[in-house]
């Protein structure tokens, strides 16, 4: 068996989608003959926790926990916050107005967290490795950010030790949506641009989840990257029930929903269906299951009709939300109103395809989640400006829903995005390292 080294900030019990990834990895790497050591911190700040993907680490795993600092509980120390309280990605405060704490809580964030809050990982990460794989056959490192700064170790270890380095980016660094909201100086935005210009070029590969954003990391300076997407396990939908009618037509959305990808057009629409047809609103149903935002919350609840139909179930975990998709009749597919949206296919939109209901997508219809529920016949992708389209879209798939209360569809393209597969597509590219000069 040959053995590689993954270095990652996010693993069980922490919960979302960035820990599934390569959790998945680890899963199905054994049976291509790899043999997974995995690097975590130990005691980091997770702003989710799902306790039950822990079933899918495999028994032997070797996991080197390394201690991990993290200004979390200085940054809720200084704004007041409750200790327990769990913190947001890069310390964004949700919708509402900030306080002059959070803002300068902000200020420091984007301008002395370099590239983010776990920067003080890195050394004691480097000192501990570089002893273990001194003593290792070891000949493969994989780092995956975010956050950027797991990309450092392996920058530091690829320096002073003789061995291959791939860096995955499951987001981009910087060039991320959220960036300016940390009100980078000139010399913080240099700083980003640099380490990770450095990261790239040293990658022997970088590997990325989507072409648009395979073609940014080309352009910020990468030599050689290959796209592997996100997928969805088949283990999990084992026992999924395809067959059962729905008993309410209830479009259901999980995962994050922030300023940036609130679309209040689409809530302006369900609320006309529901003041339209008198039948719609008596069978309807959206349920959101995620991290969203007060101000998005906020919005629907101000609509009369809707916020009668309308159920918001917080994060879930991952056994659970199988169970949500079970009963759903359509998936709502939302995307950031931020430029480098065309590249951003977030990870449920595997497990979407596979539950075989019908996507409504709000995004770019050039981007690369759209190609893929085209190419996968799996729903529709429309543009934030296309209102009408996406009221008579949902009202045919209303209609479609009466005839026969059954919501999915007949496609098996999406199975090429299964993580055996995925995982198949990783090992080539490990094995091909070894012509890396």
């Amino acid at each position: 068996m040959k053995k590689i080294l993954i270095i990652t900030y996010y693993w069980p019990p922490s919960g979302g989608g960035g820990v599934q990834r390569w959790l998945k990895f680890v899963k199905y790497l054994p049976s291509f003959n790899i043999d997974p050591v995995v690097v975590i911190p130990k005691n980091p700040e997770y702003p989710v926790i799902d306790y039950t993907l822990k079933n899918d680490v495999p028994e032997n795993t070797p996991i080197i926990e390394i201690p991990i600092w993290e200004p979390y509980n200085l940054f809720k120390l200084f704004t007041g916050k409750n200790k327990k309280e769990k913190v947001n990605t890069g310390l964004l405060s949700k919708g509402e107005k900030k306080s002059f704490a959070e803002k300068i809580s902000l200020r420091i964030r984007g301008n002395l967290l370099i590239p983010d809050p776990r920067v003080f990982w890195v050394s004691p990460a480097k000192k501990t490795l570089k002893r273990f794989l001194k003593n290792s056959s070891i000949d493969t490192i994989i780092t995956t950010g975010p956050p950027h700064s797991v990309h450092l170790i392996g920058l530091k270890l690829k320096k002073r030790l003789n061995i291959k380095w791939i860096a995955d980016f499951r987001d981009p660094w910087s060039e991320i949506d959220y960036l300016e909201e940390f009100k980078p100086s000139k010399m913080a935005k240099y700083l980003q641009r640099y380490l990770e210009r450095k990261v790239l070029i040293q990658a022997d590969k970088v590997i990325t989840v989507s072409h648009n954003w395979a073609s940014d990391l080309k352009r910020l300076g990468a030599h050689s990257v290959s796209i592997i997407t996100n997928g969805y396990d088949s283990d999990d939908f084992l026992n999924f029930d395809y067959n059962t009618p729905s008993q309410d037509f209830y479009i259901m959305y999980s995962g994050i929903i922030h300023n940036y990808r609130n679309p209040e057009y689409l809530w302006d629409t369900l609320e006309k269906l529901c003041a339209s047809i008198p039948s719609f609103a008596k069978t309807f149903q959206l349920r959101l299951f995620g991290i969203i935002d007060a101000e998005v919350l906020k919005y629907i609840k101000k609509l009369p009709i809707l916020s009668k139909h309308f159920y918001f179930g917080g994060y879930i975990p991952h056994d659970k939300l199988l169970k949500e998709y079970e009963k759903a009749t359509a998936l709502l597919h939302l995307q950031n109103n931020t430029i480098n949206a065309p590249g951003h296919i977030p990870g449920k939109l595997f497990e979407y395809l596979a539950t075989k209901k019908a996507i409504i997508g709000i995004g770019p219809v050039e981007g690369d989640s759209s190609r893929i529920i085209n190419e996968c016949n799996s729903g529709k992708v429309f543009e934030r400006t296309e209102k009408d389209e996406i009221y008579n879209y949902i009202k045919d798939l209303y209609e479609k829903w009466q005839k026969d209360k059954l919501a999915h569809l007949s496609s098996s393209k999406y199975e090429q995005y299964s993580r055996e597969n995925l995982t198949c597509r990783l090992v080539k590219e490990i094995n091909l390292l070894k012509d890396v000069k």
